[in-house]
């Protein structure tokens, strides 16, 4: 005879409790997951909204997923700043208070929350000043390696007026880069003759977020392969800062990057 084995109740009422731990909900409204990895902007200015790029009010957003990884339509989202220095009003507002310094903020919905992202209190940027090298040449070398062709820093510092009479930077700032080659604005992904590096790393990046001293700075890598036959030309970029969607002033500032073969020895 065949004996069958049953489970205990104590068994059967621990296998009950974790698949009800480990179930998720079906239903198109349940949270199950919160997306909050961006901000309008890196930072918001002393006594201001959060804006955009484009220099627009904006809110904080964050994106809710229920179980099938369906977004949630008009979700109910809370905005919880851990730090001093900004309220947030209805529908994810930032207002800043008149304070410098960092805020962090999260999103909660449906009992989950994430993890904090930064929000910088900045200064409004009123001035840029050129810290580079406005005309420069790149005395380029053939084979072309990763570490050879390349600028020198295209740098320059945002300021403000605002402080009582005093000079202060203003950090958090995206400033944005385009160059242009024969009278044509080259796209971010045409790398072909030239590409605006990341100032520390070999990558293409076309805007810069202002540091704690205010500065920002872009390369330009050359690629002669790409040059057919023109050995030398001109490249001109041209670093916009905008604040309210107004160019603040000395902006927009354009560099020349002339380029020729390197002399032989």
């Amino acid at each position: 005879m065949t004996r069958r084995r049953f489970a205990t109740p104590l068994v059967v009422a621990v296998a009950a409790l974790i698949g009800a731990c480990t179930a998720v909900s079906t239903s198109p409204t349940t949270v199950a997951a919160i997306e909050f990895d961006s901000l309008p902007f890196p930072s918001i200015v002393t006594g201001d909204t959060m804006r955009d790029s484009l220099g627009r009010a904006s809110a904080l957003h964050a994106v809710l997923f229920n179980g099938t990884g369906g977004i949630i339509a008009n979700p109910s989202v809370q905005y919880i700043a851990f730090d001093t220095g900004l309220t947030i009003g209805a529908g994810g507002i930032l207002t800043a208070q008149a304070r410098n310094g960092s805020v962090r903020v999260i999103a909660s919905a449906g009992g989950l929350q994430t993890q904090p992202r930064t929000v910088l209190i900045a200064r409004r940027p009123d001035s840029v000043l050129v810290t580079g090298k406005l005309v420069d040449t790149i005395k380029y070398v053939v084979p072309d390696l990763a570490t050879t062709n390349v600028s020198p820093l295209l740098s320059l510092k945002l300021v403000t007026s605002d402080t009582g009479g005093g000079v202060s930077t203003t950090q958090g700032w995206l400033v944005s880069y385009q160059m242009s080659y024969k009278g044509k604005v080259l796209s971010k992904t045409d790398t072909t003759v030239a590409s605006i590096w990341h100032k520390s790393a070999n990558n293409v990046s076309i805007v810069d977020t202002s540091g704690a001293d205010g500065t920002v700075g872009r390369r330009i890598r050359l690629r002669p392969y790409g040059l057919g036959t023109d050995t030398a030309g001109t490249l001109t970029i041209v670093a916009t800062v905008r604040y309210k969607g107004v160019a603040v002033r000395g902006s927009p500032v354009t560099f020349v990057e002339y380029f020729t073969p390197k002399p032989a020895k």
